[in-house]
């Protein structure tokens, strides 16, 4: 099983949209690599990409904010609804305007080894197959402010649900409504700005973000079914792009078979920059990864020599399929690639191709995870 090859097989597919034309034929590329294993294919309902959610939002909240200017207390209903969902949405947990219309199928694909476990620890090896739409915001001039900016717009999110609340009972008071008018119109503008890229180039190639976490997922599962004791389940997700739905979906079906001996190792980016292990996320807060997973992962750092290299990192714009898993108490980490300031070079960018991939973040990603759990 060679993870070069798959990343270049993967990165033949022009994109892969969660709910795209070549669903299937990256799924059916994706079986054909466990003729031995038992795979399960799971659907779930989805966005076509955050986009979508991302323009319900914003059209929510400036609906909101502008109905206030004649009924009150509606158009403070509406940005109240609207206003939660997306602080819930940029905060990484989960928001009813994902299930806002239009709704596609994707798909999560399971593969279980055929030979049942001696030993009760359960490893789940994670990677997302779908791509994202490219996006502005991602340009190397302004992700560098990612997180900044979201923290930003979050709290002017907060500030329209208090003119909206202010207005209902000052309706006279028209400095309020003059406010109301240039947030709503500053929120559109931002619609505006991260779609335009999309509009124009459609979706990633995702050769780096995410064909190379796929391959080492998969080669990584390869490598740790030669251990009879130890149960290995490898799950490629889909939707990710969308808000980390095709992860919640498992999360949530397979939630009450999951105990103390489970363990998820999250694949994620892995073409570009130095391996770090991820131990902090998250937007306005932080989500702070520190459990078994983690410890032995920076203890082989410091024992191998071949992995010296290979420090903790933090990420903050977007979050990972692990979310709902370290929130949820299950012990979880994600190895992804970031440079020197960082960030991920070219993800939902028309830049994330299979010419710009370096392949030794996955490859030591590969190595880490065999070594360190093929004797966990």
């Amino acid at each position: 099983m060679n993870a070069i090859e798959i990343v270049k097989k993967l990165a033949d597919f022009k994109e892969r949209a969660c709910s795209g034309e070549n669903q299937e034929r990256v799924l059916s590329y994706l079986e054909s690599l466990f003729p031995e294993q038992k795979t399960e294919r799971q659907a779930f309902k989805t966005p076509t990409n955050y986009l979508v959610t991302v323009a319900w939002l914003i059209l929510g909240i400036s609906i909101g904010l502008l109905v206030t200017l004649k009924v009150g207390l509606l158009g403070f209903l509406i940005t109240v609804f609207f206003g939660v969902s997306a602080l819930l949405y940029f905060n990484w947990y989960a928001s009813p305007v994902s299930r806002f219309p239009p709704l596609r199928k994707s798909t999560n694909l399971i593969v279980r080894n055929v030979s049942k476990a001696i030993s009760t620890t359960k490893i789940i090896l994670m990677a997302h197959w779908d791509t994202a739409p490219i996006s502005v915001l991602y340009a190397p001039k302004m992700v560098g402010n990612f997180r900044s900016s979201l923290i930003i717009n979050m709290i002017l999110i907060i500030l329209a649900i208090i003119l909206t609340f202010l207005k209902t009972f000052l309706p006279e008071n028209y400095l309020l409504g003059g406010g109301i008018i240039i947030l709503s119109i500053y929120f559109l503008i931002q619609m505006v700005v991260a779609s335009f890229d999309f509009f124009r180039y459609g979706y990633s190639n995702g050769a780096s973000d995410n064909a190379t976490g796929v391959a080492a997922a998969i080669t990584s599962a390869h490598e740790l079914w030669k251990n009879k004791e130890i149960e290995t389940e490898l799950v490629l997700t889909g939707a990710e792009e969308v808000g980390m739905i095709g992860s919640k979906a498992y999360y949530d079906t397979y939630k009450n078979t999951f105990d103390e001996n489970t363990f998820l190792i999250n694949f994620d980016t892995l073409g570009a920059g130095e391996l770090k292990i991820i131990s902090k996320t998250g937007s306005m807060g932080d989500i702070i990864y520190s459990n078994i997973l983690t410890e032995k992962l920076t203890s082989a750092t410091e024992i191998y020599p071949e992995f010296s290299h290979i420090k903790s990192g933090a990420w903050h714009t977007a979050d990972f399929d692990s979310v709902w898993f370290q929130r949820g108490g299950v012990k979880a980490v994600t190895l992804a690639a970031l440079d020197s300031n960082g960030r991920m070079p070219n993800i939902h960018r028309e830049t994330d191709v299979i010419e710009n991939v370096d392949f030794k973040p996955m490859l030591d990603a590969i190595d880490l995870a065999v070594k360190v759990f093929g004797k966990f």
